[in-house]
């Protein structure tokens, strides 16, 4: 779901106490959303499909997280890259956010939660 990106826009964080650690909140985003090779790699690293960079394996390793709580522990900052992740990769690589919904919210559980959270 919009969730699965949001992942990427902590792209990045090791949980602190409150929030996701803020270390990486300079990251670029747009050097993912206009690189598709590069979206196409983050993808695989979430999808168990490819190797994953220090960055986005501790996404990886916090979206459960992140999905449950509506992404309460995230910056301002990456709740921003999230939302920029997410829309582009529904809107312009559909076939990688079905598949990315597929494996992190295949109940639908977290669906209007995230809808409501990407409308904020």
């Amino acid at each position: 779901m919009k969730v699965v990106l949001l992942t990427l826009c902590f792209a990045l964080g090791v949980l602190a106490q409150d929030q996701y650690e803020s270390a990486n909140d300079n990251f670029d985003i747009s050097e993912v959303i206009g690189n598709d090779r590069l979206l196409h790699a983050y993808a695989n690293c979430l999808l168990n499909k490819g190797p994953c960079t220090p960055e986005v394996k501790q996404v990886k390793e916090k979206l459960p997280e992140a999905l449950e709580t509506r992404c309460a522990k995230c910056t301002d900052k990456q709740k921003q890259m999230g939302k920029a992740l997410a829309q582009e990769v529904k809107k312009n690589h559909p076939d990688i956010w079905k598949q990315l919904v597929a494996m992190y919210d295949p109940q639908g559980k977290y669906q209007q939660a995230w809808k409501d959270f990407l409308q904020e």
